[in-house]
């Protein structure tokens, strides 16, 4: 049995140092191979690092490379972009886009009517303005006839009216109890929109005298409008 203050308690064998130092040099590679990171989701790579399960930015982010997104991504607030977006063609349907062009139209006739010097509107219709749409492209064409019930040679004046704007007029030379006719087209681009309608109409006016009506007497009227958002 050792006796007190010997040494014999303390000596762990000849291999004690070889076999700590082995310990060490397993553990450390151990530690070297093994991901600090791991349970963050963190992966270090050369010039890198990988990110596994959600990652929450409370500050702003900077990101000044090139960035690829392979999933889905949400964005809940505002985003402006200030430079070129491409887009592949045909990503974007109409109804992805909550159908940004709506059409709409009028077609109308009217007969048996008499002409006045000072003129007045004929086959007047209105086209309502879409929810939601704040302008519209607007072309109206017409075409109009009437007889010269005078005694003398008139003029029959033919113009298109887009909400009370009139385009040029088309006059069409008449002898008295001749039938004269003409088309004219007016076209606008309508901004502002809220709601409401957009009236088209054919305008008619003789140049010397009031013409009788009769059944020959038409106007026609044949409006397309593109309503944007």
């Amino acid at each position: 049995m050792p006796q007190p203050g010997s040494f014999a308690n303390a000596i762990k064998g000849e291999d004690f140092l070889v076999r700590e130092l082995q310990t060490l040099r397993r553990e450390m590679n151990e530690l070297r191979a093994a991901n600090p990171f791991g349970l963050t989701g963190l992966r270090p790579r050369d010039g890198g690092t990988e990110f596994d399960g959600y990652v929450t930015i409370n500050g702003p982010l900077t990101v000044n490379g090139d960035s690829t997104i392979n999933g889905p991504q949400t964005v809940n607030g505002p985003m402006s972009i200030t430079g070129t977006l491409d887009l592949p063609a045909g990503i974007i349907n109409n109804a992805a886009l909550a159908n940004p062009v709506q059409p709409g139209s009028a077609g109308l006739t009217q007969q048996n009517f008499a002409t006045t010097t000072t003129g007045a509107a004929y086959a007047q219709a209105s086209i309502p303005v879409p929810a939601g749409y704040s302008q519209a492209l607007v072309m109206n064409g017409v075409s109009a006839g009437a007889t010269n019930s005078g005694t003398t040679t008139d003029f029959l004046y033919v113009s298109a009216s887009i909400n009370g704007v009139t385009g040029g007029e088309q006059p069409a030379q008449t002898g008295p109890g001749a039938y004269g006719s003409g088309s004219a087209f007016a076209i606008r681009t309508l901004t502002g929109l809220t709601g409401g309608s957009i009236t088209v109409e054919c305008g008619l006016r003789t140049g010397t005298g009031a013409w009788a009506a009769a059944a020959g007497n038409t106007a026609n009227v044949n409006a397309l409008i593109l309503f944007l958002k």
